[in-house]
């Protein structure tokens, strides 16, 4: 293929003080009035580098690119020579086109001025200086939204300096004298000795979908996890690949110690467990074990009923979906080890859950919150509070526990699991039938409840829980994801990696969202659990387009090109498709999902 002759040409004259000669650039489609060319280097360890052009003819573009490259300073500690280490990007200009930048938006699919990270990029010019924001820096610099872009631009020119707020920023960017065309472009990295073609930023197809891949991938992101443990137990909460920063995005003053989550903490211990359940390697059952006994350090303790109980605090809260997911977590540990040695913290925490469910079934969001009752336990809080601290997932939360513990706890006392059969039901009825009505005003057009999902899973196989209510909940939420999910029937061809994932709004930049697709495969156990293999097989058609869609967000070994230290995120789960961000939950979400998925797959 000409394209690797190009880039092998390219990396030669870097190399040597002889001339760029390509002969097969009649298969070079230029244009000297757009075909602007971009190559740069990228390289562990290093910030990139690269130079841009656009000559008379194409040969005279790369000549001068190749001078500039190699007239930067520190092109001398690119081993260009190395194609393991050294790897070349080559990107050019295939298209223009008008931009109406008070227009431009993510968020209409038909609108002709529709930015798309990584599809689309920008060639403007402002002070008679030209400048441009090529498709596949939307993936490189880690850019989702228009004002993501429009604050990047501003700092390429004087207009970030005249304000330090984004959204002043943006507003210059589009009130301000400057000419805006759309670009679009051919790209492609070296991987190795290969060459490959980019789509969005990333290499076409790098990942593939298949039962394998979906076990290495499974195994390969719980092993990012144990590898970004901390000597306590804790997991790294937060990396951005892009500015090589831990410190989180929505906490960027906690520096020392890091933000933490304990609910989403627990998530990864879940992904540790599930690790274990595929792959039987004793490692991530005793790495589960150290991110309990972190878990357990945040514990406090109170009463029920006069007996133990016990829940996390941390961050200053305590919050139902943290005693939820550490019941999670811990019940995971004692099913696959049948080891007793937290019966007394599994016992105080289905107390302390029990304790926070209220005559109406409704389960209160925190027993602790810093800016309610003076930071004392909310006991009897007022419907008003209830509703300031109401949360969605945190009930869902504590019933996959309390579902777990009903089902598997052994030397169970007679009296607690009739106790907690009845909060349980109490619960799930106020969540189906109550909820909707009560909070009708939180709802989104798209269904989010996905720890409901998975608890209405286990709940309806104990005797007198196989309610119509709550299996329809299930299809319904599954049946309402897949009406706001992105098919090949409804994306343009510049977005079809958008296929399998969901949006609220049609016209959203697309969420593959690993969480609602834990809902969907608990969805697919029920369906086969009530002998609906009509239902079953509909959800996996749909829920296999999500599976491959989510695929996409894996960082490999091919697609981590951009980040100065490759190794750091590869192997994880980043938030979106351009968003290079990853959170041990963004993983954790993937890990399980798909650890749930691949016994399902056919080989």
């Amino acid at each position: 293929m000409y394209i690797e002759s190009l880039v092998s040409n390219i990396r030669h004259s870097l190399l040597t003080n002889e001339n760029f000669n390509f002969e097969e650039k009649s298969q070079i489609t230029y244009n000297k009035k757009t075909s602007q060319i971009y190559i740069s280097l990228f390289q562990e360890g290093e910030k990139s580098i690269r130079w841009g052009s656009k000559q008379d003819t194409f040969e005279k573009t790369i000549q001068r690119i190749i001078f500039k490259l190699k007239e930067n300073p520190r092109f001398i500690h690119f081993d260009v020579s190395d194609t393991s280490k050294c790897r070349i990007m080559f990107e050019m200009v295939t298209k223009e086109y008008p931009c109406n930048i008070r227009n431009l938006t993510t968020m209409r699919m038909d609108s002709p001025n529709r930015f798309e990270p990584g599809v689309n990029g920008l060639k403007w010019t402002y002070q008679k200086s030209t400048k441009y924001f090529m498709p596949t820096d939307g993936y490189t610099k880690s850019i989702m939204s228009v004002n993501q872009l429009l604050n990047h631009l501003s700092k390429q020119c004087d207009i970030a300096k005249r304000t330090n707020k984004i959204s002043q920023r943006v507003h210059l960017m589009r009130r301000e004298d400057i000419e805006y065309t759309f670009i679009e472009s051919k790209a492609y990295i070296t991987y190795e000795d290969k060459v490959l073609e980019l789509e969005r930023g990333y290499p076409i197809d790098a990942l593939g979908f298949s039962k394998e891949i979906v076990y290495d991938k499974t195994i390969k992101s719980v092993e990012w996890l144990v590898k970004n443990m901390n000597d306590d137990g804790s997991f790294l909460y937060f990396y951005d690949p892009y500015k090589d920063t831990v410190v989180d995005y929505l906490h960027p003053k906690m520096v020392d110690p890091l933000y933490n989550n304990i609910l989403r903490h627990s998530g990864g211990t879940v992904a540790l467990l599930r690790g274990y359940e595929l792959s039987n390697n004793k490692r991530y059952l005793e790495k589960a074990k150290e991110s309990i006994d972190f878990l357990i350090s945040t514990f406090k303790t109170h009463t029920y009923k006069k007996e133990f109980a016990c829940y996390p605090f941390f961050n200053k809260k305590s919050k139902l979906g943290g005693a939820g997911i550490g019941l999670v977590a811990i019940m995971h540990y004692y099913i696959k080890t049948e080891d007793e040695c937290y019966r007394k913290e599994l016992d105080g925490l289905v107390r302390h859950i029990l304790s926070r469910v209220d005559k109406d079934g409704e389960m209160l969001g925190y027993y602790i919150h810093p800016k309610f009752n003076n930071g004392k336990p909310l006991l009897n809080p007022s419907d008003e509070i209830k509703k300031e601290l109401f949360s969605f997932y945190y009930p869902g939360e504590a019933l996959v526990g309390l579902a777990l513990y009903y089902h598997h706890i052994k030397n169970i006392d007679k009296s607690l699991k009739e106790d907690i059969r009845i909060k349980a039901e109490m619960a799930l009825d106020f969540l189906v039938e109550v909820r909707p009505v009560k909070y009708d005003y939180m709802f989104e057009p798209l269904p989010a409840d996905a720890w409901l999902m998975q608890a209405i899973e286990e709940w309806v196989k104990v005797d007198g829980l196989k309610k119509q209510t709550y299996i329809d909940f299930v299809f319904n939420d599954t049946k309402q994801m897949f009406e706001h999910m992105y098919t090949d029937t409804n994306t343009k061809e510049t977005n079809k990696d958008y296929i399998g994932g969901f949006y609220y709004d049609y016209g959203d930049h697309v969420y593959h969202d690993a969480s609602r697709c834990e809902g969907i495969v608990s969805a697919y156990y029920l369906a086969n659990y009530l002998g609906d293999t009509k239902k079953a097989s509909w959800i996996m058609e749909n829920m296999l387009l999500s599976a491959k869609g989510l695929m996409k967000t894996f960082h490999d070994d091919t697609s981590v090109y951009a980040h100065i230290h490759p190794t750091r995120a590869l192997h994880s789960f980043r938030f979106k498709l351009t968003r290079q961000w990853v959170r041990v939950d963004s993983v954790q979400h993937a890990a399980c999902f798909f650890a749930r998925l691949y016994p399902q797959l056919k080989s």
